[in-house]
């Protein structure tokens, strides 16, 4: 059975620990009745203890209100650190249930369908948006507490012009100093030439802006004629460039190749394509990230996988301004699966060159458990680091986020029994997962909502995450059952 689960505000019952105990001796009458038979009390006589005696409640007694005290605690008995509903990330149990700084669940949406890539995430001060591509391109505007508020769909230039029908490979949510904007890829269906990237500029509402005609505002960056595939981009810090890279060849037209481009927004080249990587003869390689560094170089990971799935090979180099290789290539052995992230932590944690970080995994064994691995100080010898390992057979699937120089990551627990039957006969549904977090220097936390895992869709393998306000993060993922998919979030504090 599948537990379904929708939360739409903080729990400030009393029904959580023991909140509904008075733990310290309010007074007695005379009559030596107790405080529950004896009323609220008068003028000239002790004030009761109130009703709600945990966190911040804890020895409250009931305020005077106009020559009479409180009948049911309010917060002039609680005081200014009370909340009836808890909002704040303050380390205090402000609603006295019992429980510091719990974490909200809620369902943002419906969705037309399972998402295989992950969506792309940002905040703004006027809301956080996701890219969303099924069908078409949306762009979801959601407010910090994660609901939905508008849903706009961008025009495509092939339904404007009725052109042959194009699929979405990539799209991603990017500072401009013009403002946001959205970066799409596409290419023909069944994977054909030719690889076409476009820039979107859009307002502040996630609405894409249209030109004096009312026409789309749209630049083409990128028209690839050959095999291209893994399309990956990136804007500068100053937000005056665009970087394209993707990967070329087949087994059938050697070799494997990144490819890289740069444009502005207006689509004019300022770096042609040019050949990053090269993988060697008998190596699969996917691409995972770029990052265009605050130096203005080019940061870009790729990772290789063996035959039979026999261990990866995590390859990253760095790339000056037209492109050219900088500094030695750096590269890590791991376990098949990798799947490396860029993380760029920002001034706060040091110069251009000290703030990147990269995630993978790994699996170690026997016992053959899955580790997340982060590396540090990646031009200056940083090895890996565990941060946290699951046990086999479950995976992985992970989103990062950096908060003013720390590294907070958020996961999938995947695992499905193969043994049991699919929901509904769909072979793709009846994977689980437990959501956990972990900030860095702490434990993980398991921020499931509810005591069931989470049913998942074969092609859950991501999460979102953005910083909502101080110490309140939000974590997005997919979930699924035979009723249909669902775009669902948690937000928590962080320490």
């Amino acid at each position: 059975m599948v537990l379904l689960w929708v939360v739409t505000g903080c729990d400030s019952s009393e029904g959580k620990g023991d909140a509904g105990t008075v733990v310290e001796d309010g007074g007695a009458r005379e009559d030596g009745g107790t405080p529950e038979d004896a009323g609220p009390g008068d003028a000239g006589t002790d004030p009761l203890a109130c009703e709600k005696q945990h966190g911040v409640c804890a020895g409250a007694k009931r305020a005077m209100v106009g020559g009479a005290y409180e009948s049911e605690c309010t917060a002039l008995s609680y005081g200014a650190d009370y909340e009836s509903a808890e909002t704040r990330c303050d380390g205090l149990d402000n609603d006295c249930d019992g429980v510091t700084d719990p974490s909200f669940a809620s369902r943002v949406m419906n969705v037309d369908g399972p998402y295989a890539s992950a969506p792309s995430i940002l905040k703004t001060d006027h809301g956080v948006f996701v890219s969303w591509e099924y069908p078409g391109i949306r762009v979801l505007r959601l407010n910090t507490d994660l609901v939905l508020q508008e849903a706009v769909t961008v025009p495509l230039p092939w339904e404007r012009e009725e052109g042959q029908t194009q699929v979405i490979r990539r799209s991603t949510l990017v500072r401009t100093h013009e403002g946001m904007a959205l970066v799409y890829a596409t290419m023909a269906s069944g994977n054909r030439p030719p690889l076409r990237a476009y820039l979107v500029p859009l307002d502040d509402q996630g609405v894409p802006k249209t030109g004096p005609e009312g026409e789309s505002r749209e630049a083409s960056l990128l028209e690839w004629q050959g095999d291209g595939r893994s399309p990956r981009m990136a804007t500068s810090p100053r937000g005056d460039r665009v970087v394209v890279v993707w990967l070329t060849g087949t087994e059938q037209t050697p070799p494997f190749q990144v490819m890289g481009t740069v444009t502005d927004l207006q689509g004019r080249v300022l770096v042609a394509p040019k050949v990053l990587f090269t993988s060697s003869e008998g190596k699969q390689p996917w691409l995972n990230g770029v990052l265009v560094l605050r130096n203005e170089e080019v940061l870009v990971s790729m990772n290789e996988e063996a035959h039979a799935m026999s261990g990866d090979t995590v390859r990253l180099r760095r790339f000056d301004t037209h492109l050219d290789p900088v500094g030695d290539e750096r590269s890590f052995e791991l376990a098949y699966g990798s799947g490396p992230r860029l993380v760029d932590l920002g001034a706060a944690r040091g110069g251009p060159l000290e703030s990147p970080v990269l995630l993978m995994r790994s699996r170690v064994g026997p016992p053959w458990v899955t580790q997340v691995q982060v590396v540090q100080n990646l031009f200056d010898g940083g090895v890996p680091q565990t941060w946290t390992e699951v046990p086999t057979p479950q995976v992985v699937w992970y989103g990062a986020l950096a908060d003013e120089g720390t590294l907070r990551l958020a996961w999938l627990s995947e695992y499905k029994d193969h043994e049991a039957p699919s929901p509904g006969g769909d072979p793709m549904l009846g994977w689980t997962a437990r959501l956990w977090t972990q900030d860095e220097g702490d434990s993980p936390v398991d921020r499931t909502p509810g005591l069931e895992d989470l049913p998942l869709h074969r092609y859950a393998q991501w999460v979102l995450m953005e910083k909502l306000a101080p110490r309140r993060v939000g974590a997005l993922y997919m979930t699924s059952t035979v009723e249909g998919s669902f775009l669902d979030a948690v937000r928590y504090c962080t320490p």
